[in-house]
């Protein structure tokens, strides 16, 4: 049997639980952790707070359907003893797909690009496939995000952070977007560019499909 402090975790995000914070997100994970009674490490300090590192958070409204989660453990145990324990404890909505071991010292998740689906309903699919080739098409594309903390204005170049998009036969957005240390365009600000932001505002539910990570994260190759 293998067993390990150190593992990543995926997970589904869905229903009424995508309306729910990044914070509240964490607090969820750690009354599940309790609930399982899995020996978590915690941090140092005048308020420990268990090893859980999310590899990217993610934006309210927003469905997540292969998330990532490190989480450290004070003493060895068996991923799919873990694994079970968690999803015997998960609310509707909190999904455990999968789990692997990870090497003690391993580094926390990278991400380097993040894939974003939107079903786009028939009547505006002909301008969005417009509006998308157009984007392709260009070199630059620049929004501005205003700052909700100053107001200050700060200058998107949503092209630049496109990797990859398309719109299906069957009218699915597909788009990946790169993640850097600095930051990155929002799915929003796409959809935005591309028209399509009112569709939010109308019921459309924006899921994030895929979070890629850096090479030397990644343990399955």
């Amino acid at each position: 049997m293998t067993t390990a402090t150190k593992l990543r975790l995926r997970f589904a995000k869905r229903g009424d639980l995508r309306l729910i914070s990044h914070r509240d997100l964490l607090r969820c994970l750690e009354r599940m952790l309790r609930r399982a009674r899995l020996p978590v490490a915690l941090s140092q300090g005048f308020n420990p707070r268990a090893r859980i590192v999310f590899a990217m958070p993610l934006g309210l409204g927003i469905e997540g359907r292969s998330e990532i989660v490190d989480l450290e453990l004070s003493r060895p145990e068996d991923p799919e003893e873990v694994l079970g324990r968690l999803r015997g404890v998960s609310p509707p909505g909190f999904d455990w797909l999968d789990v692997e071991a990870l090497p003690d010292r391993s580094p926390a998740p990278r991400p380097v690009a993040a894939e974003y689906h939107l079903d786009v309903p028939p009547e505006r699919r002909q301008d969005a496939r417009s509006a998308l080739q157009a984007l392709l098409g260009e070199a630059s594309r620049p929004v501005i995000r205003r700052r909700h903390d100053d107001g200050r204005e700060q200058p998107i170049d949503v092209r630049a952070a496109l990797l990859d998009a398309e719109l299906t036969e069957d009218g699915t957005l597909k788009a990946s977007l790169r993640v850097t240390p600095e930051g990155s365009a929002r799915p929003e600000e796409l959809l935005e560019t591309l028209g399509l932001r009112d569709l939010l505002d109308r019921g459309s539910v924006l899921a994030r499909a895929r979070i890629e990570l850096a090479r030397s994260d990644e343990t399955r190759g």
